[in-house]
């Protein structure tokens, strides 16, 4: 996962790969300006060493001045750090990471940028991000809501999931769970 995202050692400028050469100009502007303030994120850390989640902090705050990113992209970007930092045993981090994704997920939803197919999963990961942030009645309302969205296209698996992750949350369960088949 560290490795998905790459860095410049000068500036700092972080990004998928795919992503890397295509900055606009107003990012690239930014980025030169200084206002990146990558220090804040990766403090003593080598610039040529950076740990997964500090890749993807600076990604997060790259895209984030970039307009043609989506929220969604921006939640996928931090999740992607709250696993890294989860990895590094760094729970502030993940917790921070976990927070962002889950309210850049909100915008998502609330902008109505989510597909109608993927709404549930959407819904779901929503609720289990706030599952972990120990925010249990909000969580719950989005797994409440995961249900009762198109209960059709809803596979079994995914179905059982929620439900489970709803009577977690119900019993104020914050730990990582393991799926089981």
């Amino acid at each position: 996962m560290p490795y998905f995202v790459h860095v410049c050692p000068e500036c700092c400028f972080a990004a998928f790969e795919e992503d890397y050469d295509s900055a606009d100009t107003g990012l690239r502007r930014y980025i030169l300006s200084g206002e990146l303030r990558p220090e804040e994120i990766i403090g003593g850390e080598a610039r040529g060493a950076l740990r997964g989640s500090s890749k993807y902090m600076l990604a997060a705050r790259c895209y984030k001045h970039d307009p043609a990113t989506s929220d969604s992209k921006l939640a996928e970007v931090y999740l992607r750090g709250s696993w890294c930092a989860r990895a590094e045993a760094l729970r502030d981090r993940e917790r921070q990471c976990q927070a962002e994704a889950a309210l850049h997920l909100e915008q998502a939803l609330n902008s109505g940028s989510v597909e109608p197919k993927r709404r549930h999963t959407v819904l779901y990961l929503v609720g289990e991000l706030y599952r972990r942030l120990g925010m249990f009645d909000v969580a719950v309302d989005y797994f409440d809501q995961a249900l009762h969205v198109s209960p059709e296209i809803c596979q079994p698996r995914l179905q059982a999931l929620i439900e489970r992750q709803l009577e977690a949350a119900r019993a104020r369960r914050s730990e990582n769970m393991v799926i089981r088949e």
